[in-house]
C-alpha cells in the first residue's frame, strides 16, 4: 500500500530533487500496473486521476469531458486499484471538483484516509476553451471550484498541484496555496489518439515561462511543471525545463498511453516474426 506523507515531507521530496539538479517527473498512472513501474523508475509523484482511466481502456482522454461517467466515482475505484501497487511514492489524487451535488471536503477527507498524500484539480474546466469554460464559471461550475479545492486543501495542510491554462489561472492557484503548478498547454500530442496538431516547442515553452512568471510573482516558492502539447517525450520535456523557470514534467499520456502503445504494438511484430519449423 502506498506511504502516506504530509504536506512537508512531500514538498521536501520534491525540494531534494531540486536542489539535487534532477527534474520533479510527476507520473500520471490509470491502472496499477504503469504506477508500480513508474515507481521501479523514480517518479516522484504518482497522480491518479479520471482521465487516465479512459487512455488505458484503448479510448481517448477526452471522454473523461463529456457527460458519460463521474469523474470522482471513477476516482474512487481507482484508488483502491492503484494505492496497494505503490509502495513508497507519494501518491495524490484527481478530484473533480464541479460537482454541485458533492461534498467536496467530505471527499477529500475520504480521499486523504484511504492514502493520498495530496489532491489536483482533474478534470478542469479550461479543456474547454475560453468561451464554454467562461459559460461555466458564470454557472457556478468552472476554474473557481478548482481553486476553491485548492485552496480547501492548503487550509488542511494537505499537499497541492495545482493545473492552470494561461497566467491568470496559474496567480490564482499560486493564491490559493497550490505547492506546485501544472502549466498545461493542451493535450499531449502523439500516439495513436493524441492531438495531430499542437503549438511548436518554442511557443509551447513561451507559454510555460508566462505560467511560471505569473505563479512566481505570487509564491517565489512555488514550483512549476510542464506537461501536454508538444511536450510528449524525454527530450521535448527537457526543452520546456531547460528554457523555462519550471523544475519538472507531468507525464500523462506521454509516460503511459504511448509507451504502451510502441512496447505492445513492437513486441507483437516481433512474436509475429517468429518461424515455423
Amino acid at each position: 500500500m502506498a506511504k502516506k506523507y504530509t504536506r512537508r515531507q512531500v514538498r521536501d521530496r520534491l525540494l531534494e530533487q531540486v536542489e539535487a539538479g534532477k527534474p520533479v517527473l510527476m507520473f500520471g498512472a490509470g491502472i496499477g500496473l504503469t504506477a508500480k513501474c513508474a515507481e521501479l523508475g523514480g517518479a516522484d509523484l504518482i497522480a491518479v486521476y479520471s482521465t487516465a482511466i479512459y487512455r488505458m481502456k484503448g479510448q481517448h482522454t477526452l471522454m473523461a469531458f463529456l457527460p458519460y461517467s463521474n469523474a470522482n466515482e471513477h476516482v474512487a475505484k481507482m484508488a483502491t486499484e492503484i494505492l496497494p501497487a505503490v509502495k513508497e511514492t507519494p501518491c495524490i489524487v484527481g478530484i473533480g471538483a464541479h460537482d454541485p451535488s458533492l461534498d467536496m471536503e467530505g471527499f477529500l477527507d475520504r480521499m486523504m484516509a484511504v492514502g493520498f498524500s495530496g489532491v489536483t484539480n482533474e478534470p478542469f474546466a479550461g479543456i474547454y476553451g475560453p468561451a464554454f469554460a467562461a459559460q461555466l464559471e458564470q454557472a457556478g461550475l468552472g476554474f473557481s471550484r478548482e481553486v476553491d479545492l485548492i485552496a480547501m486543501a492548503h487550509e488542511k495542510d494537505i499537499f497541492t498541484s495545482g493545473w492552470a491554462f494561461n497566467p491568470e489561472e496559474a496567480r490564482r492557484m499560486a493564491e490559493a496555496g497550490a505547492d506546485v503548478v501544472g502549466a498545461l498547454v493542451g493535450v499531449t500530442a502523439g500516439g495513436l489518439s493524441g492531438a495531430e496538431k499542437s503549438q511548436t516547442l518554442a511557443e509551447a515553452t513561451e507559454l510555460v515561462q508566462a505560467i511560471c512568471q505569473a505563479a512566481k510573482e505570487v509564491n517565489p516558492e512555488v514550483m512549476i511543471l510542464t506537461h501536454g502539447g508538444p511536450f510528449k517525450d524525454p527530450s521535448s520535456a527537457e526543452y520546456s525545463v531547460a528554457n523555462s523557470d519550471a523544475v519538472g514534467y507531468a507525464a500523462g499520456s506521454s509516460g503511459e498511453r504511448m509507451p504502451t502503445e510502441k512496447a505492445v504494438i513492437a513486441v507483437t511484430e516481433s512474436y509475429k516474426k517468429m518461424k515455423l519449423i
